[in-house]
């Protein structure tokens, strides 16, 4: 899935502003239950995860805005995270970008757009102490890339000198992987949908490196259609899929029929493993979604909120199904305020305000309610 995003800066008060919207907004079907000691209303996650239930997330993507402060960051976060459970989630996975100049770049670079580990610890701890399983998942920014050649993207790296690239990934990795120890985070993907990249032996070196530094799950994100291959090459404690699979049905096809079709890609693609997660799935409110999920929006092309409904239904449904270890939903944007969505106007990869939303939310409470 392309890191493809909309970002916005506040304006001057943005402190004020979002403190009155964060202090007067409750996401819905959160219960905002205060005490009578006066302690703060906040959301309450439903069920809990714990090792052997399935992890119902949202992706949570961060472009930082440089000029917000730590206490606009908090506010953000906990805007966001409020949001999260109260779509009956128990899960949240911080995606981020960083960046390369080319495929065939040797190195890996951060900007002003990338979350330095000290904020990033910011949100996560927000998160832990709502209750949220946490994941943190840098996404190699693929824009300068397509700019340069429209077919190329993240997973066609082939940098002219390896043993530099990944001396490189190792460095930018090294300040998250100590953050995520600190912060006791469950899982660090450590690279997500380098297809090309797969079978290089490097990457057993770099997981046994990251190993010293962070002790929770190792994880690696394959694309949907390379997910054997990471299997193969990448020594990860949990592979699992960015699922943005074309499975060849109509924009009508009804839940049945496209949830037929996304068990018949997954038995193809991923037969049954214990612990196979899905961390990615997303779908566009238009009907060209089915024939190609990864396209985040269309430019002219007419909102279809039933088709997003139904193709996401379907995809929950199957991932229950299989029992798989859990799946998370592309994405709510760190900026955006979920409280003044527009269903009819944003962009159609956002499932805020629209049918795909109850959907969702109806199947992570009663995935989540499974003992």
């Amino acid at each position: 899935m392309s890191g493809w995003t909309r970002g916005w800066r506040w304006a001057a008060g943005a402190v004020v502003v979002l403190t009155a919207a964060t202090a007067s907004w409750t996401a819905p079907g959160a219960p905002a239950a205060a005490s009578a000691a006066g302690e703060p209303a906040g959301p309450v996650v439903s069920h809990p995860w714990q090792p052997g239930r399935p992890q119902l997330g949202v992706q949570v993507y961060w472009v930082d805005t440089p000029a917000d402060t730590d206490d606009v960051v908090r506010l953000k976060a906990r805007r966001v995270l409020d949001h999260v459970v109260g779509m009956e989630a128990n899960a949240v996975s911080v995606s981020f970008p960083f960046f390369t100049d080319a495929v065939d770049a040797s190195g890996v670079y951060v900007d002003e757009r990338t979350p330095s580990p000290e904020r990033l610890a910011i949100v996560l701890a927000e998160a832990r102490e709502i209750g949220l399983r946490t994941t943190v998942r840098p996404l190699l920014d693929e824009a300068n890339l397509i700019a340069r050649d429209s077919l190329d993207w993240r997973g066609r790296l082939d940098p002219a000198d390896r043993d530099a690239w990944y001396a490189s990934y190792r460095a930018f990795l090294d300040p998250y992987l100590a953050v995520a120890e600190r912060e006791d985070v469950d899982t660090v993907v450590v690279a997500a949908e380098l297809n090309s990249l797969q079978a290089d032996p490097h990457w057993g070196p770099l997981v046994e490196h990251a190993r010293t530094v962070y002790s929770g799950e190792i994880g690696y994100a394959a694309n949907w259609d390379a997910y054997a291959e990471a299997l193969d090459g990448v020594p990860a404690d949990t592979v699992g899929i960015d699922a943005y699979p074309q499975l060849g049905v109509a924009p009508t096809a009804s839940v049945p029929e496209m949830t037929a079709a996304w068990r018949a890609w997954l038995d193809d693609a991923a037969p049954p493993r214990p612990g196979l997660l899905l961390y990615e799935v997303g779908a566009a409110a238009e009907a060209r979604t089915v024939d190609n999920p990864a396209v985040p929006h269309t430019e002219g092309a007419p909102l279809d909120q039933g088709v997003q409904r139904r193709w996401l239904a379907a995809a929950c449904q199957v991932a229950r199904d299989r029992e798989l270890a859990g799946l998370y939903l592309w994405k709510i944007e760190f900026d955006v305020d979920p409280a003044g969505a527009d269903p009819a106007g944003d962009l159609h990869d956002s499932f805020l305000g629209r049918e795909a939303e109850r959907t969702m939310r109806d199947c992570f409470a009663s995935w989540g309610a499974v003992p």
